[in-house]
């Protein structure tokens, strides 16, 4: 065989182990990464990356930062029993000083210590800063004192709330007094971020567990800056209603599989509840680490079918030598 015949195999070796191994890896639950005969590239890039980022969080300058005091600049009008939750809060924050980006924890605190709390009691339109004032050093850390100035700006109540489909020609798929009461506000009430994230959150969960797998809520604010009113209009993309066609089970003893499939049926509209709740009931009988990478959904949208596979494998799966 020539030399250069002998390189073009070699070559052919390389490219195939680059380009093919990295599909079948990528398939791999997280769990059965240690059951592969050998490091892959991918395996040790990472654990390179691993080891940088590791190297660089040692080397980075932090010091805990200690909340003793909180001092609002200004007037505010919510109530005491909310401002005294925000000092409690923001005094048992885990906060780290990076001398390169040292502003990050306090913006963490305006985001969320300060401008989230005053969005839930209805003032939407606040604007929050935060400043540092030193205290002092010790072995537990720096210490300082947090100076929050708030504007508040007008307080707003809730409207009203209306569901549209997205689609004019897709009437809606439950009555707007069922979607309604999911919204955890009344008409005048005080305006809250949460419990609209909450509303959005409970409008998914009944659209998964009736086969709408695709749906998407998007809410739309209209806001009356002269009666504080901000009213709603809930976007539904309902997308297609799915039922299962199959369902594969891999790596149950027969009693799981058996007790799984009697919740699963071919033709009955797909309900992820029944996967979640098959999960939290049985976690003791199951194998560790389970997770969403062991459920394989396959869409067949045009006929409003979902192929359903669980993969599981208790322990490492019998390899070819």
């Amino acid at each position: 065989m020539r030399p250069g015949t002998v390189w073009c195999f070699v070559l052919a070796g390389i490219v195939c182990a680059l380009l093919c191994s990295q599909p079948v890896h990528a398939r791999l639950p997280q769990r059965l990464e240690g059951c592969l005969p050998y490091p892959t590239y991918e395996h040790e890039i990472k654990a390179m990356d691993e080891e940088v980022a590791a190297k660089t969080r040692m080397n980075e300058p932090r010091q805990r930062i200690i909340v003793d005091d909180v001092k609002f600049d200004g007037p505010i009008h919510v109530s005491d029993a909310v401002r005294q939750q925000v000092v409690s809060d923001l005094k048992q924050r885990n906060l780290n000083d990076n001398s390169d980006l040292e502003s990050d924890w306090l913006r963490e605190i305006q985001a969320g210590g300060l401008k989230g709390v005053w969005q839930d009691q209805g003032y939407f339109k606040v604007e929050a800063t935060a400043k540092e004032e030193f205290i002092r050093n010790d072995s537990t850390g720096k210490h300082v004192r947090i100076i929050a100035h708030i504007n508040e700006g007008p307080q707003f109540r809730l409207g009203d709330v209306q569901f549209r489909s997205s689609d004019p020609a897709e009437p809606l798929a439950f009555g707007p007094e069922e979607l309604r009461r999911l919204i955890p506000m009344a008409d005048g009430d005080i305006f809250s971020a949460t419990k609209i994230r909450e509303g959005l959150d409970a409008l998914r969960h009944l659209y998964a567990s009736h086969g709408y797998i695709d749906f998407v809520a998007t809410p739309l604010t209209d806001i009356d800056d002269s009666r504080q009113r901000i009213s709603l209009v809930m976007a539904l993309e309902q997308q297609k209603q799915f039922r299962v066609a199959s369902v594969e089970v891999y790596g149950l003893d027969q009693k799981m599989e058996t007790l799984l499939k009697s919740k699963l049926k071919p033709g009955d509209v797909y309900n992820w509840q029944v996967v979640e709740d098959f999960l939290k009931q049985n976690a003791s009988a199951l194998p560790p680490h389970i997770s969403h990478l062991d459920i394989e959904l396959h869409r067949d949208v045009r006929r409003g079918t979902v192929d359903f596979r669980f993969n599981i494998f208790q322990g490492c799966p019998n390899l070819p030598e």
